[in-house]
């Protein structure tokens, strides 16, 4: 009997906040981000078991109320937590577990593999990145020293993730 006076003596201002709280939690479940929804739930049942619990409540109807909410939301975070897996909260554009890069992105171009040992002149001050032209095209380049000055001669060193490394070369 204690338990059902919780909610059987509620005033109608507690009432109100704890079951907009409640709702707005749920929304919260469907239109992730943590926004007005989230926050406005949390701070209407916060509110709610303070008033509630000022409208008159023993210590132990407070401490079963305020393990109620805690209840909720942990049951909340857990419907968010497996939806997030396995509902449609992950096949939604929040959990995306694509990436935009290709599967063979870090692979070395085999086109620029045969620079390799081939010469050019730099374009730009090469303060370790500039361009260079080598092959008649220009290409952005890395320094494999230090500073290169522009109009200089180059020699293509390697190629490392699709960078030119390239050094400073005397014909």
């Amino acid at each position: 009997m204690e338990f059902a006076i919780i909610f059987t003596e509620m005033s109608w201002i507690a009432a109100l906040l704890l079951i907009t709280g409640a709702v707005f939690v749920v929304i919260e479940l469907f239109v992730p981000g943590f926004g007005f929804f989230g926050v406005t739930g949390i701070l209407s049942l916060i509110a709610g078991v303070i008033v509630r619990i000022i409208g008159g409540l023993n210590p132990v109807q407070s401490i079963t109320l305020v393990l109620l909410v805690l209840g909720f939301f942990a049951l909340a975070g857990m419907v968010m937590v497996f939806s997030a897996q396995y509902g449609t909260l992950g096949r939604s554009g929040l959990f995306e577990r694509r990436t935009t890069l290709d599967k063979d992105y870090n692979k070395t171009d085999k086109k620029l593999k045969k620079l390799v040992g081939k010469s050019g002149k730099a374009i730009t001050m090469l303060n370790l990145a500039g361009k260079a032209k080598i092959r008649g095209k220009v290409y952005e380049v890395l320094s494999t020293g230090s500073f290169i000055e522009s109009g200089a001669n180059i020699k293509v060193v390697k190629i490392e993730d699709n960078t030119i490394m390239v050094r400073k070369w005397f014909e």
